[in-house]
């Protein structure tokens, strides 16, 4: 299956600027006709979108259809600006906050202690279903991708299925096995709907870090293509929070260790206010605190020029970057900005809706609409899932080397 056209694709992954998270419940269909209209001006090829799952399937028996047709809205409006969307199912994790219908509690399986759960609109405390081995959960899963597959299957809209955002920061499969079992029975039941668009899941650089239970080499025949998320600002082993050079190494991991071409899903910096330099901020939540560097705005902008440019010749896909807009103050004491304030300012446009400079560069890469290269492979130990940290650190550093 040819996983789409020609050109580098450049994108952007998207939440309404005054909604966030909470845009299904509240959806604006003009909010987003000016967002699709922002966006196709600076260039871009998609968007690409999330299905939260406790909106779209507040009970196990069947998807709402209000929400089914809010999203064929969006498809439309996609595609009256030109974009093309790649929809991600069963979205629970999202921003350092797991989303979750009510009906997948009360399960066997403890949830990430590192986020709050919430479920049914509140923060909740519970065990989970396991989302990979229970058959009332796996069952679920299934209805949600068929229902979803027949409404949009034949839609001009869509780009790509993507099955999960970080399915392993919403409950590790308990073994490789059972994640390779879970991503085979979806896959089988997207692909007897939908043969013709191509199938990935959300990746991201963790599960190349330790053992999380994906396996990039072994699910990758599964796939259709493969997608990475990375980010300086969190990467422990990366130089320092404007570290571009981890982005074409990630892309080129995942597409030696796969087989398979790979598409840069995710990376972004979040920014100081407008006029501030670089500075840490404290993130203080319930048992643990952290700093992550938020980033002076001509240094974002810098940043993503460098880093569009190592993801291009590195032979990546493309890259959509994290994310359409920073989110307005009237959220800031929703999850997931009262706690972690350094989402409230991922976006290339500020809270106010006014562009920051990394807009002028972005648009300007994306105009160009370069070919895709091929990625030139790194050397793979066999013994890579046995020791996945030490040997990404020894790869990275034979990286910058040139080797």
């Amino acid at each position: 299956m040819a996983v789409w056209g020609s050109h580098f694709l450049v994108g952007v992954n998207y939440w309404p600027r005054t909604k966030a998270m909470f845009w299904w419940k509240d959806f604006d269909p003009e909010e987003v006709r000016s967002d699709m209209a922002e966006i196709a001006s600076w260039n871009l090829d998609g968007v690409r979108i999330f299905l939260l799952w406790e909106d779209f399937m507040p009970e196990p028996q069947a998807v709402d259809p209000r929400m089914l047709e809010r999203l064929r809205r969006v498809m439309d409006l996609a595609q009256e600006h030109g974009l093309r969307v790649i929809v991600t199912l069963f979205t629970g994790h999202m921003s350092g906050v797991n989303w979750l219908p009510p009906w997948l509690l009360d399960g066997e399986r403890e949830s990430d202690p590192r986020f709050r759960l919430v479920a049914g609109g509140r923060i909740v405390k519970g065990r989970i279903r396991d989302l990979y081995e229970d058959p009332f959960a796996l069952e679920a899963q299934i209805r949600m991708l068929e229902a979803t597959a027949r409404a949009l299957r034949d839609h001009p809209a869509l780009l790509a299925w993507d099955l999960g955002n970080e399915p392993d920061l919403v409950l590790r499969p308990r073994t490789p096995e059972a994640a390779a079992r879970w991503l085979s029975a979806l896959t089988r039941a997207l692909r007897e709907l939908d043969p013709h668009h191509p199938i990935t899941v959300g990746f991201h650089s963790p599960v190349l870090e330790e053992d999380l239970g994906f396996r990039v080499r072994a699910l990758a025949p599964m796939l259709d293509f493969l997608c990475m998320h990375g980010y300086s600002v969190y990467a422990r082993w990366a130089r320092h929070p404007l570290d571009e050079q981890i982005l074409p190494f990630l892309t080129r991991l995942t597409a030696s260790l796969g087989r398979k071409p790979v598409l840069f899903e995710e990376f972004g910096l979040p920014t100081a206010p407008p006029g501030q330099p670089t500075r840490p901020v404290r993130v203080q939540l319930e048992d643990r605190s952290f700093e992550v560097a938020m980033i002076a705005e001509d240094e974002a902008a810098a940043f993503y020029e460098r880093a569009l440019e190592a993801l291009h010749q590195a032979g990546a896909l493309g890259a959509f970057l994290w994310c359409f807009s920073d989110y307005h103050p009237e959220l800031w004491d929703r999850p997931p900005c009262d706690l972690l304030v350094h989402e409230r300012h991922f976006g290339l446009l500020r809270p106010d809706g006014s562009r920051k400079p990394a807009v002028e560069t972005v648009a300007r890469f994306a105009a160009r609409k370069r070919p895709i290269l091929p990625p030139s492979p790194l050397p793979i130990p066999e013994d890579y899932e046995a020791r996945p940290g030490e040997a990404l650190r020894q790869l990275y550093s034979l990286f910058l080397q040139g080797g």
